[in-house]
């Protein structure tokens, strides 16, 4: 009985909290791959890097004239990568170099936003997501129909780049979207209500 408690107390952080992701970035050459991401707060970065690299967590007027001088409290790696732990990646935007390579241009940014989750929301403007992971067509239920013509819908990749989006006026109670075209990977669903924000992890999986 105490089992089957931890394992549904458990479960419900799951939910709660969605799909906790892993990240990495490598390198060609003397870039970053991908150079900048956008993360929720709770996932981690692993930078898989050559031998020849070092990573350091700058700041943003750092970052901007290519130095390296580390940021007080940042992140770092050694030579050749490491995992980045989710508790050094607070929401924000945090600006990172290769030490040795940051006035040849070698840098990125890590974007993270806040786990305000769908699950968050709370009537009446709860929202489901059906199936998540997907293999790109889903559904995303309004459940407060009355109230649907208040929404702004948006996804965005990775990158921060818009891939799919409907207006108000088009809003509907049941929204179905086709994001077959699209790469396998984490999305990120936003949706706005007039006052708040409130994002959600889509996850594209095919066998």
């Amino acid at each position: 009985m105490k089992q089957l408690l931890l394992f549904s107390i458990f479960s419900f952080f799951i939910v709660l909290n969605g799909f906790c992701t892993t990240w990495t970035i490598t390198n060609s050459g003397f870039s970053f791959t991908p150079a900048t991401i956008m993360i929720m707060s709770g996932d981690d970065v692993n930078f898989v890097i050559e031998n020849i690299h070092e990573v350091r967590e700058v700041s943003q007027a750092t970052w901007n004239a290519n130095g390296n001088t580390a940021l007080p409290g940042g992140f770092s790696t050694g030579f050749g990568g490491g995992m980045i732990p989710a508790s050094m990646l607070t929401v924000g935007t945090h600006w990172y170099v290769c030490v040795p390579h940051a006035s040849g241009g070698m840098k990125g940014m890590i974007i993270v936003q806040a786990t305000t989750g769908i699950e968050d929301i709370q009537s009446p403007s709860a929202v489901t997501v059906f199936p998540n992971p997907s293999n790109g067509k889903f559904q995303i239920i309004m459940t407060n129909s009355e109230n649907v013509k208040n929404y702004d819908l948006e996804i965005f990749n990775i990158l921060g780049v818009s891939v799919f989006n409907k207006p108000k006026e088009d809003i509907q109670a049941i929204n179905e979207v086709n994001l077959t075209d699209k790469e396998t990977g984490v999305y990120l669903l936003r949706i706005r209500d007039g006052l708040n924000v409130y994002t959600r992890k889509i996850v594209i999986q095919r066998q």
